[in-house]
């Protein structure tokens, strides 16, 4: 019997140590986590002929419990003004179209040039997201080559 309870003396001191023990997971902080954002999904030049359309899509990286509308603008040798484009709700993406119209390049030009921008993004309750992975608007541009 007095085997029995020094046996389970040293059992429940184990377990009371093994319980105040913090594991790797205790220390992981959250109080800074990166908040919802929109961007493009792809940054790079798109090259497009005169009476084409170009597509390019936002997403956001969570899927949210509400719609986003996205604003965005096309300046340069098309300036269409700012115009949106809505993320549906739990959807991560959504795409903007942007005609090039006969006649955007004078001549004697063989090209031109167009850039857009992502200039906000909001969601249905009113709160503005933020732009970009690393909050940093300016690098959410697209140039476009428009090419006859």
């Amino acid at each position: 019997m007095k085997k029995i309870l020094v046996l389970l003396s040293l059992t429940a001191v184990f377990f009371l140590q093994a319980c105040e023990k913090k594991g790797p997971g205790d220390n992981y902080d959250f109080s800074n986590s990166l908040p919802p954002y929109v961007a493009l999904s792809n940054t790079t030049a798109k090259t497009v002929k005169e009476g084409a359309n170009a597509t390019f899509t936002f997403q956001v990286k969570t899927s949210l419990q509400q719609t986003v509308t996205v604003t965005y603008k096309v300046e340069g040798a098309i300036n269409s003004g700012t115009k949106t484009v809505v993320i549906s709700r739990d959807a991560l993406s959504a795409d903007a179209v942007v005609a090039v119209p006969v006649g955007t390049i004078v001549a004697p030009a063989t090209t031109a040039t167009a850039t857009l921008t992502l200039v906000s993004a909001t969601k249905a309750d009113g709160t503005a997201m933020t732009i970009g992975s690393k909050n940093d608007a300016a690098t959410q541009k697209v140039t476009i080559n428009i090419t006859k």
